[in-house]
């Protein structure tokens, strides 16, 4: 048996560091669109490391503000390329940026975040929202991306930072970036099969994988995958379902792909001790804060202050921030998420231990930005009551409601899903537990009757009831729910299913759990449960009834994956001939890599000390001037020199009536992944490029010219650029 080896990322690894040297415009032009785009040429723009800016005198790279410091540069650019060898690998990237005052960002020409910006469409002259200062300016915002738009090779950042006034004193700028570690599983997808019936031995490629019973070629070949531990293959058109047989051509057109299974969570480490736990002895709910790095937010149950707990994740008191015209009749449970760009924090006052209360509320809050240890108080604007009731059936814990009269029961979890604002609220004390709903609105206004979205079957009580608190990964991935006794973790491998399918089936593991014991040993009256803020770790906390002057946060570390996909691949199509045939399996590749293997061995693609010489874009193995790039573009052969020659030589004729110039070229439109673009230039050191002309079309071939000058001009030079599609 033959084994595949997958390398998969089990450590952080930073592609661009704090203090990165990052190319930068500061003269206070409109760059439009094209500046943030990989193809974009930063060449000419200056250069120098992070932090850049000015008027904080910290700065390793002072950068203009332009003639009058009343008047300066709204927005500067900045620009930097960074190497991925294998985006399968990576399981997301976080980014931490230090902006003074807004920053927009893109990565490969899309955008991905904006801070402290307003919403809609965004010009050079666009302000930033808010002046900041102190702390404000120096604490990183941080975010995760998804992988999806990464590339294999140089990926390019871009971000312009915007000034809140012309006459603000300062302009700070650094960003790091780093792989995400959480639950944002990494995928090894596009898959094309290499085949060659004549070769009597079994080569073993780059990722140790050979296949046997191979008879040929055709697409009717049927693949078997076994002993598959630490993911599973799936077809990119139906995500979330494993399958063990595909076929070649299901292999051959990108279908299917690789999908790690996520890491799984191990025995819990009470090292971090809660800061003047008798002062906090009712703590009922925790949530890793969005805004502000190494921070928790955390509520007290009923009989004490209407406030937001801030807590640093050692442990350690960061003040209380008072919620003015709120009442903590018996809060419950907290949960974070951002919607529209803006971090809220959700509050559930809904506990009910008698089922008394006809009525319940959840506060929805912009989360605070915490810049000490003294806590504060939110303004009244940005706290919105939310009035829930249950619906008159099913019945609750006093049985059916009636007409106009809700069921009444207790409950103690919330989470708010992160892809749409929709709140969900879990019962205590039923027999099982009970999930009821309410969708996102912009605003609520008057009372809101929640949804009955179903039973939980695989949750197990314990000894007073199913559910004492939930929290969701940022991902939308995970659901982690506790009692007294257990934790048990919901996982989807996909955002397709619906949260309600998710926790209505029977699909959920028990985690390791330290037991109910008195502290520190263990944890009793187990009231709060949390992903850590970049998913690699679930962490809990009780209420202090034990009075013990020693409380942990119990933390849950997200372990590694397990070893890299081992699995061995047997093929058939029904009419096998004697003795084993060579197959290769190539992951994450594009048109141009798909066409290297007409070319070049598995032998010679396997080897990355040949990209620069043999099978490389840039690579010219038969020395005759075109570069396997400009081979692939025009249909050549890399290896034979001359191959093709009349497709790849450029053209310069005249017209036959009018005494001026024309360049030809051809674009085959079946060679895709490559883009082209003629461009002109007077000096042969600064190029302009310039739109084409479609002449004529045949089989799938374009002739297309550019008038390049009349005759009496002085020379001009020309020139057709061959690039990637990025």
């Amino acid at each position: 048996m033959f084994l595949l080896w997958v390398p998969a990322l089990f450590s952080q690894t930073t592609f661009v560091p704090f203090g990165a040297t990052w190319h930068y415009l500061d003269d206070g032009s409109n760059q439009g669109e094209a500046w943030h785009h990989p193809a974009f040429d930063h060449n000419h723009w200056a250069s120098g490391p992070a932090e850049l800016g000015y008027g904080e005198r910290d700065e390793a790279t002072l950068v203009s503000f332009g003639p009058s410091a009343a008047n300066k540069h709204i927005t500067t650019y900045f620009r930097h390329v960074f190497r991925i060898n294998n985006p399968g690998n990576v399981p997301g990237l976080r980014f931490d940026v230090i902006r003074d005052d807004g920053a927009v960002i893109y990565v490969n020409g899309q955008r991905v975040f904006g801070t402290n910006m307003p919403l809609g469409d965004l010009t050079f002259q666009t302000l930033a929202v808010t002046s900041l200062s102190g702390l404000n300016e120096r604490i990183p915002e941080t975010f995760v991306i998804p992988p999806d738009i990464l590339v294999a090779g140089e990926n390019v950042v871009a971000v312009e930072i915007h000034k809140a006034s012309p006459a603000n004193s300062d302009l700070s700028f650094d960003l790091r970036i780093t792989d995400a570690i959480g639950a944002t599983a990494p995928v090894i997808e596009n898959c094309t099969l290499s085949l060659n019936s004549a070769s009597p031995s079994v080569p073993i490629s780059s990722e140790n994988i050979s296949a046997w019973d191979i008879s040929s070629n055709e697409s009717s070949l049927r693949f078997t995958v076994s002993d598959l531990e630490s993911g599973h293959f799936e077809m990119r058109t139906n995500p979330g379902k494993p399958v063990s047989v595909f076929t070649q051509g299901q292999i051959t057109s990108g279908l299917v792909r690789f999908v790690y299974a996520p890491g799984r969570f191990g025995a819990a480490n009470g090292d971090v001790l809660l800061a003047d736990p008798l002062g906090r002895r009712e703590i009922s709910g925790v949530v890793a804060s969005i805004r502000n790095p190494d921070l928790l937010w955390a509520i007290e149950d009923s009989d004490n202050g209407a406030s937001l707990l801030a807590l640093g994740v050692d442990g350690g008191d960061r003040g209380d921030w008072i919620l003015p015209g709120a009442t903590n009749v018996d809060w419950e449970d907290i949960a974070a998420v951002t919607i529209g760009g803006q971090a809220f924090i959700y509050v559930g006052d809904f506990g009910d231990n008698f089922a008394a209360r006809s009525q319940q509320a959840i506060y929805r809050v912009r989360e605070p930005l915490v810049t000490g240890d003294f806590g504060g108080v939110v303004p009244l604007g940005d706290i919105e009551r939310i009035n829930i009731q249950y619906p008159e059936y099913p019945q609750g814990e006093r049985g059916d409601g009636g007409p106009g009269i809700p069921a009444r029961r207790d409950a103690e979890g919330m989470l708010v899903d992160p892809l749409s604002g929709d709140i969900y609220v879990f019962s205590k004390r039923e027999l099982r537990c009970r999930i009821f709903r309410l969708s996102h609105k912009e605003s609520y206004i008057g009372l809101q009757t929640l949804e009955y979205v179903g039973d939980m079957p695989a949750l197990i009580r314990d000894s007073v009831g199913t559910a004492t608190a939930v929290d969701i990964s940022r991902d939308g991935l995970e659901v982690a729910i506790r009692n007294f006794e257990h934790i048990f973790l919901y996982r989807r491998d996909n955002l397709t299913t619906s949260l309600a399918a998710l926790l209505t089936g029977r699909q959920v593991e028990q985690l390791p759990f330290v037991g109910s014991d008195p502290y520190p040993a263990g944890e009793p009256k187990g009231e709060a449960i949390w992903f850590s803020a970049n998913g690699d770790a679930i962490c809990t906390l009780g209420e202090n009834l034990s009075r013990s002057a020693s409380v942990p946060l119990f933390r849950y570390p997200r372990l590694p994956r397990l070893p890299p996909p081992a699995f061995s691949i047997s093929v058939s199509d029904g009419a096998l001939i004697a003795g084993p045939q060579p197959a290769a399996i190539f992951f994450n590749e594009g048109p141009v890599e798909s066409w290297r293997h007409g070319f070049f061995t598995v032998a010679e693609l396997s080897n990355p000390a040949l990209e620069e010489t043999l099978w490389g874009d840039n690579a010219d193995p038969d020395q005759d001037g075109a570069l396997n790039l400009l081979e692939y573009a025009f249909g050549s052969d890399p290896r034979r020199a001359g191959d093709g020659a009349g497709n790849i030589v450029l053209t310069a004729a005249p017209f036959a009536d009018v005494p001026s110039f024309t360049f030809t070229y051809y674009k085959d439109l079946t060679r895709e992944g490559i883009s082209y673009q003629v461009e002109l230039s007077d000096d042969v050191n600064s190029w302009v490029p310039v739109d084409d002309v479609l002449v004529a079309s045949e089989n799938g071939v374009e002739t297309r010219r550019v008038f390049v000058f009349s005759a009496g001009q002085r020379e001009r030079w020309v020139r057709l650029r061959v690039s990637r599609n990025r």
